[in-house]
């Protein structure tokens, strides 16, 4: 693994800068099952130069607001935004997904969800909700695979020995139930070490959620 750095249009994030986001949260006051996995998985990832990610600040990336940083999106814009995703989200429906197996990959660590068809759904009716509201230039990346964030890596190491004490955990599997889209007004700072490394942390501002209720 290396250094995360989170990215915005392309290029290197500006510190502090903060994007509107689409966001997936647990609560594993509900899901239990995945708040032991979750337990597991922190245990196996404490040796690495991992930032972990507490409970609060786990979170599964649905889209991106990327056409511009949140500052330039006032309460109207804002307004429209969260009535357009209550539109396009009102033929969705509760699902329940699966998080695991655990995955070691280059900017920290991570859970895989399935099946990809609800999950889909959902980010087609998100970015269609996005590109109406704001146009085109909203989406600038295609996604990739879904996944629940568990840390971020602040310094390059050997990812093979994660992925090999990832693989023990078992269960690997757990219920992540997914009944509601969180608006989030996110921001990334770049923060000093003691070890005068820096790592980057998340944090965000809630905007609006969006119940899935067909």
């Amino acid at each position: 693994m290396r250094k995360f750095i989170p990215q915005f249009q392309g290029a290197a994030w500006a510190d502090g800068m903060r994007v509107l986001h689409a966001y997936l949260l647990p609560d594993l006051t509900v899901d239990r099952h995945l708040a032991q996995l979750v337990s597991a998985c922190r245990e196996a990832m404490r040796p690495f130069p991992i930032t972990l990610l507490g409970n609060s600040r786990l979170h599964v990336t649905v889209e991106m607001v990327a056409d511009t940083s949140s500052d330039n999106i006032g309460p109207d814009e804002r307004a429209v935004l969260v009535d357009v995703l209550e539109r396009h989200l009102a033929g969705a429906a509760p699902f329940r997904a699966t998080a695991g197996s655990p995955v070691a990959n280059k900017a920290g660590a991570l859970l895989d969800l399935s099946p990809d068809g609800p999950m889909e759904d959902l980010r087609g009716r998100v970015r269609d909700a996005f590109r109406e509201a704001r146009g085109p230039e909203v989406i600038q990346h295609d996604g990739g695979r879904h996944h629940l964030s568990l840390g971020y890596s602040w310094a390059t190491a050997d990812s093979d020995p994660l992925q090999s004490a990832l693989r023990r955990i078992a269960p690997s599997h757990a219920v992540f139930h997914v009944d509601r889209v969180h608006l989030l007004d996110v921001q990334f700072r770049e923060r000093a070490r003691e070890d005068g490394n820096t790592a980057w942390e998340i944090s965000w501002t809630p905007v609006a959620a969006i119940p899935l209720t067909a």
